[in-house]
């Protein structure tokens, strides 16, 4: 056997499975097992074959951080933990492919019987992330999330703000403006941008916009579309945020200040 070739795979391996737990740490569990997979593809595809002690190391560090991210849940704190489900299914020395395939079917059946309420912060605070990111247009309450997660809410905004660094509110604020910013970019109007990102409030929705943007909805349009906003527009948004309109010198202006404007978008 070529030990310096198995060093170089099993070295490269290491990189991968560790990469592979720091992308765990910020995933949801639903993706686990195919992300799992893909790494257990790598470790049966490897050059050279590795040793069973060498792959079933690489596998139990695996199994002992995915215990970690999701031990017991309250209505079942003795749920079979992931590690000793693979030391029980390699009580004989087995072939890497041969042990990848026990431990993909313990990944399979561990994951199925995880219980919201059993993961560890990071992991439950992303797991709302992605649910914000993906429902944001439609009405989320914290109450909502909460019951989702399987925490209290005042647990469940601790967690969160302490791994996403902000609140759900303000997480879900620029989300749905991060949304905003891009379907103004393809031209579409204010008034079905609003509704389009799920902001309940025009004026609300006109104030976050200008103070996390720097500008108003309709002259963000503007300024990117590289045309005239429609003067009803203009007047509708000075109405809503309190602004004097200026009709009179509007061209003028914009002809000044468009490209400082974009330039600083």
């Amino acid at each position: 056997m070529d030990h310096e070739a198995v060093a170089t795979s099993w070295l490269g391996l290491l990189e991968k499975r560790d990469g592979l737990i720091a992308e765990l740490r910020h995933d949801v569990p639903a993706v686990w097992p195919a992300a799992i997979g893909t790494f257990l593809n790598d470790v049966k595809a490897a050059e050279q074959p590795l040793p069973s002690g060498v792959a079933l190391l690489l596998l139990a560090d695996l199994a002992r951080e995915l215990d970690r991210l999701a031990p017991g849940g309250p209505s079942n704190p003795r749920r079979a933990r992931l590690l000793a489900a693979l030391e029980a299914a390699v009580a004989a020395p087995l072939p890497a492919d041969v042990l990848c395939g026990h431990f993909k079917t313990a990944v399979d059946q561990w994951c199925g019987r995880i219980e919201p309420g059993s993961l560890v912060p990071e992991v439950q605070a992303h797991r709302v992330a992605t649910y914000i990111d993906q429902h944001f247009a439609e009405h989320i309450t914290l109450t909502q999330l909460a019951r989702m997660s399987g925490w209290c809410t005042r647990q469940l905004s601790r967690a969160f703000r302490t791994t996403m660094q902000m609140s759900i509110h303000q997480y879900l604020q620029e989300t749905r403006i991060n949304h905003a910013v891009a379907r103004l970019r393809e031209g579409d109007k204010v008034e079905s941008v609003v509704a389009a990102v799920g902001w309940r409030g025009r004026k609300n929705f006109f104030r976050h916009f200008k103070h996390r943007v720097g500008t108003t909805p309709a002259r963000y349009r503007e300024c990117w579309m590289g045309t005239p906003a429609i003067e009803s527009s203009t007047r509708h948004e000075s109405e809503l945020t309190g602004a004097e309109p200026k009709h009179s010198d509007h061209r003028a202006r914009r002809d000044r200040t468009v490209d400082s404007v974009v330039s600083s978008l």
